[in-house]
């Protein structure tokens, strides 16, 4: 009897087993819940991070980009003669972008600078076996071709590969700018002959195939850049995501030589900046920022935006804020040399995917977080008199 006792309390009733189930029920309702926040928490913050970074980049790109706007190498003392439909600098507000989703941005500025532009490494003349145009003269002779050609040692095979016709070289030794007409590479070395630059009327240099003024000196340094350049940033759709049959908007940078037609593009030179990009503003100010042209307008189109728009509202603060020499920039298409100006720049992210946590009304719809950082500049070149 004992022993039929003790065997009937061993074990746990069917009660106290489905009340055991139903506390461990409730934890593990807990838990799980503590567990999908954890991992919610993480997605965001990975996001948010993402997105951060992202908006950093662009704005540390659009810095030393921006640095260069108004760069003249052609000529120290004359600026290009650009046309008035085509200024050396200019924002076109709200242009619409073509071909986006119902939930991906409609618009945003686009942004235009002229510069000529260096490339990114110096070299140094072997041969200094062209004669000047005073030797030419003293000889009574005419320039041949052998009075144009110069050997410049481009330190790496992989530079003197980026010296292309249409560049332009500068010997430091006098500061002279050549238009190069043909390039024979050799390794590291690069045979370059001077030409007639076909945008001489731009750079303001006229033809460039005469002899150098004077004979250069042997491993002297030597500059190459690309002149009449124009770089524009905007807001495009591009198909990288499968899911997406609209694209994902990107901010992106092109680049192409000056024409006073207005800009095309060089399909090569095509750069994403920043993917997820929900918007994108430009704002100038010449009064110190005390306000900004531009900012909360709906101005559009080069004749309505740009000229009557936000270069308007400029003058109307150079009136009371600017130089007395430089109080307007109408006539002048080179006017940001002259005129010191702040530059702003807002560059909004989102997040790569909608969730509901982003949505104004949780657990109802998903949508899109965005980030917007700012970047406000007086590039290097702007406000640097001509003369």
């Amino acid at each position: 009897m004992a022993k039929r006792d003790i065997a009937n309390r061993a074990g746990f009733s069917l009660v106290e087993l489905l009340v055991a189930l139903l506390f461990t029920g409730i934890l593990m309702a807990g838990m799980a819940n503590v567990f999908k926040a954890s991992v919610t928490t993480l997605a965001t913050s990975t996001e948010r991070i993402s997105s951060a970074r992202s908006s950093r980049m662009s704005i540390d790109l659009l810095r030393d980009d921006l640095n260069h706007a108004g760069l003249f190498l052609s000529d120290l003392v004359s600026p290009p003669q650009l046309a008035g439909s085509n200024p050396s600098f200019y924002i076109l507000p709200n242009v619409p972008i073509d071909d986006p989703g119902s939930d991906d941005p409609q618009s945003a500025d686009q942004l235009f600078f002229y510069l000529d532009q260096p490339l990114p490494f110096e070299g140094s003349l072997t041969s200094s076996g062209a004669r000047s145009a005073a030797e030419l003269v003293l000889a009574g002779e005419a320039q041949t071709v052998s009075d144009g050609t110069f050997i410049i040692d481009c330190k790496e095979a992989s530079y003197a590969s980026m010296v292309q016709p249409g560049c332009f070289v500068v010997f430091k030794d006098s500061f002279e700018a050549f238009s190069i007409a043909t390039v024979t590479l050799s390794g590291k070395n690069v045979t370059i002959t001077t030409g007639v630059a076909s945008n001489s009327a731009v750079t303001g240099i006229g033809p460039t195939g005469t002899p150098s003024k004077a004979k250069h000196i042997v491993l002297t340094d030597v500059m190459f850049y690309l002149p009449a350049q124009v770089v524009r940033y905007s807001v495009k759709m591009k198909k990288f995501d499968p899911q997406k049959d609209t694209g994902i908007p990107c901010l992106m940078r092109d680049q192409g030589t000056y024409s006073s037609t207005g800009f095309t593009p060089v399909a090569s030179q095509e750069t994403i900046v920043a993917e997820n990009v929900s918007g994108f503003k430009a704002y100038l100010s010449a009064n110190s920022g005390q306000s900004w042209a531009g900012y909360g307008k709906t101005y559009t189109g080069f004749t309505a935006g740009w000229t009557a728009g936000i270069r308007t509202e400029i003058d109307t603060q150079l009136a009371s804020a600017g130089r007395s020499e430089y109080n307007a920039t109408q006539g002048d298409e080179n006017w940001i040399r002259n005129t010191p100006t702040l530059v702003r720049l807002d560059i909004t992210t989102r997040s790569a995917t909608k969730r509901t946590e982003y949505s104004a009304t949780p657990l109802a719809t998903t949508a899109y977080k965005d980030f917007t950082q700012s970047l406000v500049i007086v590039p290097r070149h702007f406000g640097l008199a001509m003369n």
